[in-house]
């Protein structure tokens, strides 16, 4: 069946309204539910719902993401098997992944503002945080590992929010079956590994911080970090973790921030940060000291996607509707005080060119004047 097919079908308890997009291990749907909530349905490739080991798989960590309960997070409010299919029902985010964001704003903008970066590098860093920490009913540690953090896995929403994403390569580390994964189905993306996740060595939470690393690295610069022409090349870079300063390319990156990054990406995970927990304590005073955080996440998205975030419609959890905004493309660079510096200063030169108009003018009259009493 084809997805004009399938627009408005009736998928178990959800109203199957628009396909977004379909990838290595599911087809994915904005939704309606029978409250009239609007979501995303999940559903998962029918060659992979024949594979009994995946569908084991999937079924624990969709029992293990919907207990999930963090404001960084995307919530998980369903999942089960309808004729045959498994799926999850998620949260529907309004907003765009960090990929798309910073495609846009290097085009628009230039190099971007060091803010959003740290700031979006200490939201996700206590998402991290959360999953790492996280027990069984038991209190027993799952000791948790998210393996796929990347920028398509994190999303910026229009309300200033930033979620993480895509629990479904999550492992726990004491579970060898679930460790087993498929080739090309299941693992990270190249490009966000971490050296010891190429070279066979002991993988644990500090995977998911050199991961971060990347993200934070990226978003500074606005350039891809280990990225190659092939993927021989990038699994090389990752291993090398060769990485130069962000200030190298965004002067706005203070010290401070270059040392976390830096610290961040260091090719042995004993010397990167020991947790996601201590890398966020890092980055509250420079997020603090830059004045960045949800509100001016929102102005600058909300200026990026002005059509997107104006077009949003509310769901049956309160969202309301997103005005327009207008924000300048200077506004979305700069921030507040140098905004303001901006603007006194063409003001300034605004009142210049009219004083020099005026005098203009006014000689111009002179001359004429004192031609016409000759």
């Amino acid at each position: 069946m084809s997805a004009a097919e399938t627009i408005g079908m009736q998928f178990g308890p959800y109203l199957l309204r628009q396909r977004l997009g379909v990838g290595g291990m599911a087809s994915v749907w904005r939704a309606i539910d029978e409250g009239g909530r609007t979501l995303v349905v999940k559903r998962i490739l029918p060659s992979l719902a024949e594979d009994a080991e995946f569908v084991a798989m999937f079924d624990r960590e969709a029992r293990l993401s919907a207990r999930m309960r963090h404001p960084n997070i995307v919530r998980i409010y369903d999942h089960g098997d309808y004729e045959g299919e498994r799926y999850l029902a998620m949260e529907h985010l309004h907003g765009k992944d960090v990929t798309t964001a910073m495609m846009e704003l290097t085009r628009k903008c230039g190099t971007p503002r060091a803010g959003l970066g740290a700031y979006v590098a200490r939201e996700v860093c206590r998402a991290l945080s959360y999953v790492h920490a996280l027990t069984d009913e038991a209190g027993a540690a799952l000791n948790l590992i998210h393996r796929d953090v990347s920028l398509s896995n994190v999303m910026l929403g229009f309300d200033g929010s930033v979620k993480l994403l895509d629990f479904g390569v999550a492992k726990a580390l004491a579970d060898d079956r679930a460790a087993r994964t498929q080739a090309g189905v299941l693992k990270g993306k190249w490009a966000y590994l971490a050296p010891e996740q190429i070279e066979a060595g002991t993988v644990d939470h500090r995977a998911d911080v050199f991961a971060t690393g990347i993200v934070m690295w990226e978003m500074l610069t606005g350039k891809r970090l280990f990225k190659a022409a092939s993927g021989l090349q990038t699994l090389e870079k990752v291993r090398a973790a060769k990485v130069m300063p962000p200030s190298a390319l965004n002067p706005a990156v203070t010290p401070e921030l270059d040392a976390i990054c830096l610290k961040a990406l260091s090719k042995s995970p004993h010397d990167r940060y020991a947790s996601a927990a201590a890398m966020a304590e890092a980055l509250d005073p420079v997020v603090e000291a830059l004045s960045y955080g949800g509100p001016e996440l929102a102005l600058q998205l909300r200026g990026l996607f002005a059509a997107d975030a104006a077009t949003q419609t509310a769901d049956a959890d309160g969202d309301t509707q997103l005005s327009p905004v207008g924000a300048s493309l200077d506004a979305l660079r700069l921030p507040p005080s140098r905004w303001a510096r901006v603007r006194a200063h063409r003001w300034q030169m605004l009142l210049a060119a009219m004083v020099a108009l005026a005098l203009g003018a006014m000689t111009g009259w002179q001359i004429a004047h004192a031609g016409g009493m000759r």
